[in-house]
């Protein structure tokens, strides 16, 4: 192979230098590093082991930190749950600030324990309540039959009121447990509705002359109106077992001398009773408690009365709307639909 020589291309770019020179320093910049000696393999084996414990600790700490912050509220959750399964609900759920799975969990693990320290507490409030009801009216049962067995009351006058004083507290009793029976078979959805025509003018009357001793009686302004009196297809003893239910929770919150007015209208496909009251009004807090089966504002009665009317007034393809205002008194609307035949 003919050598090449460099000379015309550095006399073409002007640079003054040898060719020997070039060909020195091309060799020098291919030329290959120098081998590292013991010492500098050593450092640098060194370096990077000193760079790997440090990384391993670094990971060991992270891993720690990240396990540590997984298991401690998984651990606190698995003994809050060992202490409600031993009926201990007001046991301390961890807050967890935080807004991926585990957070979610302790919400929803901290409003569980809620609802079951509630239910447990309806429950203890629904034996006493009812318990109450029961011996009430049992024992004045009780005390006219063994007068009038025993002959104590011989007077025909007062043994008529006897059995009448009787009949009554026995029919107590009876919508004491139709009321528990019906709640029954509304949440366990084996509640049968008929369907037939409904006078909602004659209905609401009834209702209406079923409280007019008692508003007499304790000098409530009790008055009935109808915009309206519209015949729909419903099951009428449901339909006022809603009004009187709502009709009864407005004369047991009505002080004496109040006010509680019956109206029914028709609009836009449905028709609406309104039983408006001047009791105390419904906190805030408390207008979705009253729903609740067995639960009570003042801790007396059964808590059904409410709840049973809105689970009627749902079966009915209805609803029941609230209107209250703390010290002004409340208004509950009983809405169906204005289905005809």
């Amino acid at each position: 192979m003919t050598p090449v020589s460099l000379a015309p291309l550095l006399e073409a770019s002007g640079v003054a230098r040898s060719e020997a020179e070039v060909v020195e320093l091309i060799q020098g910049v291919l030329a290959a590093p120098a081998p590292l000696d013991g010492d500098a393999w050593l450092d640098l084996i060194s370096q990077l082991a000193l760079a790997f414990l440090i990384g391993l600790a670094v990971v060991g700490v992270l891993a720690w930190y990240l396990s540590r912050r997984i298991t401690d509220p998984l651990l606190a959750l698995s003994h809050a749950a060992d202490e409600i399964a031993e009926g201990r609900y007001e046991v301390a759920v961890p807050e967890v600030r935080t807004r991926d799975e585990i957070g979610h969990l302790a919400d929803r693990f901290r409003e569980m324990a809620a609802r079951l320290a509630e239910a447990e507490e309806l429950e203890r409030n629904f034996l006493m309540s009812v318990s109450h009801e029961l011996r009430t009216p049992l024992t004045a049962i009780r005390g006219h039959v063994a007068a009038l067995r025993e002959g104590v009351v011989t007077d025909p006058d007062l043994a008529d009121q006897s059995l009448a004083i009787v009949a009554e507290e026995a029919e107590r009793l009876g919508r004491l447990v139709g009321d528990v029976l019906d709640l029954a078979k509304l949440d366990a959805h084996r509640f049968t509705v008929l369907t037939e025509e409904v006078d909602m003018g004659s209905l609401c009357d009834r209702a209406y002359s079923t409280f007019l001793d008692e508003a007499r009686r304790r000098d409530i302004d009790y008055t009935s109106r109808a915009e309206a009196e519209p015949v729909i297809v419903s099951d009428g003893d449901r339909v006022l077992q809603i009004i009187s239910n709502l009709l009864a929770n407005a004369f047991r919150w009505t002080p004496d001398g109040g006010r509680i007015d019956l109206a029914l209208g028709s609009s836009n496909g449905a028709v609406t009773v309104d039983v408006a009251d001047t009791g105390p009004g419904i906190a805030t807090e408390e207008q979705e408690r009253i729903f609740r089966p067995f639960w009570s504002r003042d801790g007396r009665g059964t808590g059904l009365g409410l709840p049973i009317a809105k689970e009627l007034a749902v079966a009915l393809g209805g609803r029941i709307e609230l209107e209250t205002e703390v010290g002004a008194g409340s208004r509950f609307r009983l809405v169906l639909p204005a289905r005809t035949l």
